[in-house]
């Protein structure tokens, strides 16, 4: 696995959001460790060893998008936001690392410079009132 490979799934790689997408799907049920390694197995095609399926959870915990409830022998995992305020704050820190938090810089960058039509500058007024 290539790890300077960018991530193009809104910071996620395509694994991390195979994995997210199980408790997206499901955002009010936690699963256990055996469960999620099933669901990969029977869903994804994915027959990870235990450390691989380990590594990419501890992963998620550590960029906070996967909560976990040790107080059982069963550890239970549970996504710590939906995926659209994943999306939001995704975006949210790419505008402000990529267009110095500009909104302006963003849409420059999207029309390659070019004005807008009047339609969409209509478009893009109503969305930020």
């Amino acid at each position: 696995m290539d790890r300077n490979r960018p991530k193009k799934n809104y910071g996620l790689t395509s694994t991390e959001m195979e994995i997210m997408n199980i408790f997206w799907e499901s955002p009010e049920q936690g699963f256990t460790f055996k469960e999620l390694k099933e669901i990969a197995r029977n869903t994804l095609g994915k027959d990870w060893k235990y450390q691989t399926l380990g590594t990419h959870l501890a992963n998620l915990q550590r960029i906070g998008l996967l909560d976990v409830d040790d107080s059982n022998k069963n550890y239970v995992y549970y996504p710590h936001c939906t995926k659209d305020e994943h999306i939001h704050k995704w975006t949210q820190n790419l505008v402000r690392a990529a267009f110095g938090n500009s909104i302006g810089n963003l849409v420059c960058a999207f029309t390659g410079g070019e004005y807008l039509s009047k339609e969409e500058a209509e478009k893009i007024k109503k969305l930020i009132k």
